[in-house]
């Protein structure tokens, strides 16, 4: 009789950040010690990078982490999302309103879990899509590109597992 091996379950986070008051952006922390990012640059190659989890890209402060639900996905899998993701999600197509960091942070968690974080975590987007008029003119331009060292191979966004 073969031996049935459990089905691992692995925990998908989604981590709060302050940009400015009252209003938050989000990246995923993975259990393996890496965050995945978005971010927008002029070119038309991945915007998506890796930073150490809790800590962020610059400019961001840390409010809380969210548990989104678990994948049961293998780690090959899970990279598989995460390159499909990169190649969705060029530093081109990034805008503050309308495909930041929460779009791309909640369909990864929807990818990996079926679920999404909650709302309220773009809501500072969403009422700027509403209310045009009253975004400051800054919000609106992408940030420049990310720093050579934060970009990783897309073969080896996961690291080996301990």
């Amino acid at each position: 009789m073969p031996s049935s091996m459990p089905t691992r379950r692995t925990p998908v986070y989604c981590n709060v950040y302050d940009m400015i008051p009252s209003n938050a952006l989000t990246s995923i922390g993975y259990f393996m010690g890496i965050e995945f990012n978005f971010g927008g640059h002029e070119y038309n190659f991945t915007g998506v990078f890796c930073v150490e989890p809790k800590v962020g890209p610059p400019g961001v402060v840390f409010k809380e982490t969210v548990l989104v639900g678990f994948t049961t996905k293998t780690d090959q899998e899970i990279n598989q999302v995460i390159q499909t993701l990169s190649k969705e999600f060029t530093g081109d197509s990034y805008t503050l309103l309308t495909r930041n960091c929460n779009h791309f942070s909640s369909e990864m968690a929807y990818r990996l879990t079926g679920s999404r974080p909650p709302a309220w975590i773009n809501r500072a987007a969403k009422l700027g899509t509403m209310f045009p008029c009253v975004v400051p003119q800054g919000w609106v331009e992408p940030p420049s590109a990310e720093d050579e060292d934060m970009v990783r191979d897309r073969e080896t966004l996961l690291p080996p597992r301990q």
